[in-house]
């Protein structure tokens, strides 16, 4: 796959990226040849995490990058036929991938025609657990917190109107076509979405990293605004669902609060930051 994508002036990113991919497809070829496709380059005015998601989820593909980290128009296939000609095996996979890749853009366009703060009445629609509201409610609570804690972070008040801003807007691209269809991508789209609605920076900022971190070694959030929401997001996950007993057990922890919990101990110690909750 490298020397592939090395003969295409390109390559295949990180490879914690791709690892897992590679594994699957390891699994479901017995003996593998690599060809490589391309994609029309107007496809590329769609966020790249749209475009790789889908290219890599849905087809087994995958994505070839600039030196920049660019996405780039071709992918490499890996195929379990090696005939003398592979160009029909090309371009069979290329007229494949199109309509997906058409799929990502029209979702992309049909979302931004509605602004993210006009999506966020939709939230009433969602259940976040049916002993905590819906995400709507969610939404409120996250508000409240947010604001309290960035009264605690450097920019104090002056940071206040916008971490209000970042938690009302956190949420709202549950609600959109893209996260419909890739949960994966939820704080990623919101971001692009806030952005191109000429949201205030730290807040477009903030809408995608209170997700982090998502996991061990993950990247932590960045700013008063992002560690504002990135707490609240977990303290409320935390306070509410202990309180109705969903408490994790030994072996099942279905709402990831062991995950929350870190996360908060992660921003805390590695940001330096001294706070009291009460």
């Amino acid at each position: 796959l490298k020397e592939a994508a090395a003969r295409e002036g390109a390559t295949l990113g990180p490879e914690a990226d791709y690892d897992a991919l590679l594994d699957e497809v390891t699994a479901l070829v017995e003996m593998p040849t690599v060809y490589a496709g391309r994609f029309e380059r107007e496809f590329l005015e769609v966020p790249q995490e749209c475009l790789i998601l889908t290219m890599r989820q849905n087809q087994k593909y995958f994505p070839l990058f600039d030196a920049e980290g660019r996405l780039a128009e071709r992918f490499l296939l890996v195929s379990n036929l090696r005939p003398a000609d592979p160009s029909r095996i090309v371009q069979g996979n290329e007229r494949v991938v199109r309509p997906r890749l058409a799929d990502a853009r029209f979702f992309f366009e049909t979302d931004r025609r509605t602004k993210l703060a006009d999506r966020v009445p939709q939230l009433a629609t969602i259940v976040y657990h049916g002993k905590l509201g819906t995400q709507l409610e969610r939404v409120e609570r996250l508000r409240k917190l947010a604001t309290r804690i960035q009264m605690k972070l450097p920019r104090g008040a002056a940071g206040m109107p916008y971490a209000d801003r970042a938690a009302l807007l956190a949420k709202a691209d549950l609600v959109t076509l893209m996260v419909g269809e890739f949960p994966e991508l939820q704080g990623i789209m919101g971001k692009y979405y806030a952005a191109a609605d000429d949201e205030e920076p730290s807040v477009v900022r903030a809408i995608e990293q209170h997700y982090w971190p998502r996991f061990a070694g993950d990247h932590l959030p960045d700013g008063d605004v992002s560690i504002a929401v990135a707490l609240a997001d977990r303290l409320d996950a935390l306070a509410g669902l202990f309180s109705i007993g969903q408490v994790p057990t030994g072996d099942k922890d279905p709402f990831g609060l062991r995950r929350a919990a870190l996360g908060v101990i992660r921003i805390l110690v590695e940001r330096k930051l001294d706070l009291d909750f009460h």
